[in-house]
């Protein structure tokens, strides 16, 4: 294809008369090798061209994927922010480079309330657009020398780097708390977001990213004991409260099984009669070489630790096991916590425990919380729902719940209410206490519910719930407390009626 093209620029070159010379030494081997040597050098650097460009795009390529599984291991795949190994190097860095002269970095750490309820009730894409919102809110919220990382699930850790003194940490925390703790906007309505943040800042001896968040973890369960979206700094008092509470967690967990706790039973009578009408249940703890706990002081505890569970498991059958060898047919009421009734199966294990001890439903009385269905609340409101279906009564015991059950405002029908004395006589002061006993007594026979009026220490007391019209009282005039082997021996007595009366002088008592 060369050689023609060669002969005819020849031609037109050198004339006609050299045509033919040309032609021949076209065709000879120099002139070939002439004419396909340029040829040759240019297909020559095309290819390594060709090749050059070929290995730049796989360069290209294995750098994009190596920059992309590099982003992928620092980085949380669902809301883009760092991650718990980005926040151990950048952490850590910092923590080296720190000396007693340099400013502090804080770590905020925080989690978001109710957020298995949100996936539960209203699915996970719902909960991933709150992670993703409150990420965006985050990033937005941060300055140039704050970097914000998702640990995993709902928790979030904002390190400061140079950080200011504590009141100006807490007064940023307040900010950051009410910008990113709104209400989330999904296709199914508005999502309520809250949640608590609990911070920590290095010092000297704080030398590891670890012990940083150990400290900024015990702030945060500070500040999980607090109302509302809160925040908690980090102190060293805390360190030994929280070191308690664990060690009594784990006596606790311990104990359940190795019959530390038992069972009191607080005697209701019938104002009129002094008959037993029912009894209360209140759980004691026993410790080793230490005073007895009352369940004031530590059911707080297991609701948090989530072991109120297995404890409530316990007292229920511990309960209806002293409560079916009774000669009299008495209510027991237990008390029930908000985490109990927020678990799908507690119905269903109620009523198997009443079948095992062969006891009537109906003498069972479960004293639930007033805030109960504030988390959950479909799954608190089935729950009572298929108890009440079965037999089992509901019951509310705080003044305002109590008075909102009277007035059928709640959210939920009870069977009875339990009203403090104490608690009216402090609202109303000493003069007005009769007026105002007798006019929720009323309020309660208007509505048909029975209420047991408890607090009744005093024979002064008992006589103000007997003239406002009490018909069943509790306290500590009333009746001391029981165990479940002493109301076995009293309804066995042949001096008893079998009609669960009180002894002839009035009031209950006990040796």
């Amino acid at each position: 294809m060369v050689t023609p093209f060669g002969a005819i620029a020849y031609e037109m070159l050198f004339g006609a008369s050299m045509a033919h010379a040309g032609y021949d030494f076209l065709v000879s081997p120099f002139g070939l090798a002439a004419i396909a040597a340029p040829l040759g050098f240019s297909v020559l650097i095309a290819a390594l061209g060709y090749r050059h460009n070929r290995l730049a795009r796989q360069v290209r390529s294995e750098r994009a994927d190596t920059e992309q599984l590099r982003k992928a291991a620092y980085h949380d795949s669902l809301t883009g922010l760092r991650n718990r190994h980005a926040l151990t190097e950048d952490a850590e860095r910092v923590i080296r480079c720190k000396s007693s002269k340099s400013a502090p970095a804080a770590l905020l750490l925080f989690d978001l309330d109710r957020f298995k309820y949100i996936n539960d009730t209203m699915g996970h894409a719902a909960g991933d657009l709150v992670l993703k919102t409150v990420a965006e809110r985050l990033k937005a919220y941060c300055n140039s020398n704050q970097q914000v990382y998702r640990l995993g699930g709902d928790e979030f850790v904002l390190f400061w780097d140079d950080a200011p003194g504590a009141e100006t940490i807490s007064s940023y925390c307040d900010g950051l708390a009410a910008f990113v703790f709104r209400p989330v906007e999904s296709a199914m309505g508005w999502i309520d977001t809250s949640g608590s943040i609990g911070s920590a800042v290095t010092e000297p001896s704080v030398t590891t990213l670890s012990e940083l968040l150990k400290r900024a973890d015990i702030a945060l369960y500070h500040a999980k004991e607090k109302p509302g979206s809160s925040h908690s700094l980090f102190t060293h008092d805390m360190e030994g409260i929280h070191l308690k509470r664990r060690q009594m967690e784990a006596e606790m967990r311990k104990g359940i099984p190795s019959g530390a706790f038992h069972l009191d039973y607080l005697p209701v009578l019938r104002a009129s009669t002094l008959s037993v009408s029912g009894f209360s249940v209140r759980v004691r703890w026993s410790r080793p070489e230490e005073n007895d706990l009352e369940q004031k002081e530590f059911l707080p505890m297991a609701e948090e630790s989530g072991l109120i569970l297995p404890l409530g498991k316990w007292m229920l059958e511990k309960a209806l096991q002293d409560a079916k060898e009774w000669r009299c047919k008495a209510d027991i009421t237990l008390p029930v916590s908000a985490v109990q009734l927020r678990d799908p199966s507690f119905a269903d294990s109620v009523i198997l425990a009443l079948t095992a001890a062969g006891m009537e439903p109906s003498r069972l009385v479960l004293d639930v919380e007033h805030n109960a269905i504030k988390q959950e609340g479909g799954i608190v409101l089935a729950n009572l729902e298929r108890l009440r279906e079965n037999g089992v009564k509901i019951a509310v015991s705080e003044l305002a719940a109590s008075i909102a059950g009277l007035s059928m405002a709640r959210d939920f029908p009870v069977d009875r209410v339990c009203l403090d004395l104490s608690r009216i006589r402090s609202l109303a002061g000493e003069q007005r206490l009769n007026q105002m006993l007798t006019l929720f007594l009323q309020l309660a026979t208007t509505v048909e519910t029975p209420v047991i009026l408890t607090g009744v220490d005093s024979e002064e007391d008992f006589k103000s719930a007997s003239t406002a019209g009490a018909e069943q009282v509790q306290g500590a005039y009333v009746g001391s407390r029981l165990c479940g082997l002493q109301i076995l021996q009293y309804f066995a007595s042949p001096d008893d009626d079998q009609q669960g009366h009180a002894p002839a002088a009035g009031l209950l008592r006990f040796g």
